[in-house]
């Protein structure tokens, strides 16, 4: 069932058309009398949009990316970090 509405109306009483669409009714809104937008329902489920667009494949599980190797030095990251955060504090402390 299509309901008209106007684009004023529709601003006015957002959160109640918003209750409307999701109990299932289709809006549709009117500029002058004139259509100009329709507030549907959202039926479709989101990994079928995907599988649509080809960014899944249907039957495929999913595989989460492998670790990458890690680095190994004389320092860490954060040791390399904490010292220049070090160095900052005493230039500032020392001017």
């Amino acid at each position: 069932m299509t309901t008209r509405i106007g684009i004023r109306e529709l601003r006015d009483t957002l959160t109640a058309a918003s209750r409307r669409v999701e109990s299932g009714e289709r809006l549709e809104g009117t500029r002058g009398g004139i259509p100009v937008a329709v507030i549907a329902p959202y039926d479709e489920d989101p990994l079928e949009r995907l599988i649509a667009s080809g960014r899944a494949a249907p039957g495929r599980p999913f595989r989460p990316p492998t670790r990458l190797a890690q680095a190994h030095g004389p320092k860490t990251a954060s040791e390399i970090l904490l010292e220049g955060r070090e160095d900052r504090f005493w230039r500032r402390r020392c001017r």
